[in-house]
C-alpha cells in the first residue's frame, strides 16, 4: 500500500498574493482616467450652470446688498452697495493677467453707510508700471457682482497682506483691522473708475478648458485599457 503525500510549493502562496496585487493595480490603473474624465465632465456642467447664471444676472437689476443673519446673494448675483465710504489704503493684488499684460488688481476695503457691514471692492485692474491715482469716494459706482475672493498661486516667501502689493490678501487682518460684519469675497465694480479697466467678471476656468480635460482622460483611459488588454492576451497566449 502506497501514501501519497501533497507536496505545497511555499513560493506559491507568495506569488500567487503579489499576482492578486498586480490585476488588483492594474484594475485601479483602468478605471482612474475615467473617473477622472466624468468629474472633470461634471465640472465642465457646472460651470454651463454658472455662466447661464451670470448672463441672466447681467440683464436683471441688481440687488441691494444688505448684511442679514440670513444667506447672502450668491456668487455672481448683480449686487448695489448702499452708499459708505472707503477705509484703508488699497490692496494690490498682483500676478493678476489681463489680455496676456501683466499687472494689479485694486482692491478697496468699503464700509457701507446704512447697516456699517464690511466688503471688499474690486476697483479694477492696472497694468504693472501704472502710478495709481488717488479715488475720490464719489468716483465709485458701488455696483457690480459678487465674485469668490480671488487667490494666486503662490510659492513660499510670498507677501500676504491687507494693504499695499500683496501676493495674496490676508482677510484674517482685514477683519481684524476693520471691525464690522464682513461680506465674504468681492464685489468687482461695473464701472471702474478711469485709469483702471474692468475685471472680467467669468468663473476661474471656463467650461471648454473641463470638456478638454475630461476628453484628455478618456482617451488616456482608451489607451491603458488597449494595453492591458494586450498584456492579458499575451499572456494567456504563452499559457
Amino acid at each position: 500500500m502506497t501514501v501519497s503525500s501533497t507536496h505545497t510549493d511555499p513560493e506559491h502562496k507568495p506569488q500567487s498574493r503579489w499576482r492578486r496585487l498586480l490585476w488588483l493595480f492594474l484594475l485601479v490603473i483602468n478605471l482612474l482616467p475615467y473617473v477622472l474624465g466624468v468629474w472633470q465632465w461634471q465640472r465642465g456642467q457646472d460651470k454651463e450652470v454658472l455662466l447661464r447664471s451670470l448672463t441672466s444676472a447681467m440683464s436683471t437689476a441688481p440687488v441691494e446688498l444688505v448684511f442679514r443673519d440670513a444667506e447672502p446673494p450668491p456668487e455672481f448675483t448683480r449686487v448695489r452697495l448702499d452708499h459708505g465710504e472707503p477705509v484703508g489704503p488699497v490692496i494690490e493684488l498682483r500676478n493678476s493677467y489681463l489680455a496676456g499684460q501683466s499687472g494689479r488688481r485694486i482692491l478697496q476695503p468699503w464700509r457701507q453707510g446704512a447697516d456699517h457691514s464690511m466688503v471688499l471692492l474690486d476697483l479694477g485692474w492696472l497694468v504693472d508700471g501704472a502710478s495709481l491715482p488717488d479715488f475720490r469716494s464719489d468716483q465709485i459706482v458701488a455696483q457690480g457682482y459678487r465674485m469668490p475672493t480671488p487667490r494666486h498661486f503662490v510659492l513660499s516667501g510670498a507677501t500676504k497682506g491687507a494693504e499695499g502689493p500683496v501676493d495674496q490678501v490676508d482677510e484674517d487682518t482685514l477683519r481684524k483691522r476693520y471691525p464690522g460684519h464682513w461680506f465674504q469675497g468681492v464685489v468687482v465694480l461695473e464701472n471702474s473708475p478711469a485709469p483702471l479697466l474692468h475685471w472680467p467678471v467669468v468663473p476661474e476656468f471656463m467650461p471648454d478648458r473641463h470638456y478638454a480635460y475630461a476628453l484628455q482622460w478618456l482617451l488616456l483611459g482608451i489607451c491603458i485599457s488597449g494595453a492591458s488588454w494586450l498584456i492579458w492576451r499575451r499572456r494567456h497566449e504563452i499559457h
